[in-house]
């Protein structure tokens, strides 16, 4: 079986937009493969964030988007993939 990375194209210049100004992301993970959250942690890492990870065994309401984002206060950003869910 193939690797297919979690991250495409259309992801970069989301996580950019999404991400400006925030200094730290706690990412969380909702079904999927470890390998999945681990491409993620490692990349926002790449990019200078600080990122404390958590993985979710589910959400109510169930995630509509495979990446979405909070920001509960300055700097902060609570980011959640749902690798399961459609592009």
């Amino acid at each position: 079986m193939t690797h297919v990375p979690f991250l495409i194209e259309s992801d970069h210049a989301r996580l950019r937009h999404h991400l400006r100004g925030i200094r730290i992301v706690e990412l969380r993970q909702i079904g999927g493969t470890p390998e999945q959250g681990a491409e993620m942690m490692a990349h926002l890492e790449n990019l200078g964030f600080a990122v404390k990870f958590r993985k979710l065994e589910r959400m109510s309401p169930p995630p509509l988007l495979r990446i979405a984002f909070r920001y509960p206060g300055p700097g902060t950003a609570e980011m959640t993939i749902a690798p399961d869910v459609g592009a």
